[in-house]
């Protein structure tokens, strides 16, 4: 879930919006949460690729003065066997 706990209204949609336009369509799997300028990135991805594009899909939105990127990189065979464990 996102959640945003600052009264700027919209920077979480906003980064939803920006992570849901990207064509690479694992980043659907980062959830965001703002409070205090600072947007905070969780979630898994496969590669720190991935990682890294999440964080510049979110870089220049307005009242977003740091970003945090929490996100872990799992790889897809090791998110495979973990699911099935």
């Amino acid at each position: 879930m996102d959640r945003q706990t600052d009264p700027l209204p919209g920077v979480v949609d906003h980064a939803r919006a920006q992570l849901l336009r990207n064509p690479y369509l694992a980043l659907r799997n980062v959830h965001c949460d703002y409070g205090d300028g600072v947007l905070t990135l969780r979630g898994w991805l496969p590669t720190y690729h991935l990682k890294q594009l999440a964080q510049t899909a979110v870089a220049s939105l307005d009242g977003v003065t740091r970003i945090v990127n929490d996100i872990q990189v799992l790889s897809e065979a090791r998110s495979r066997r973990a699911a099935t464990v």
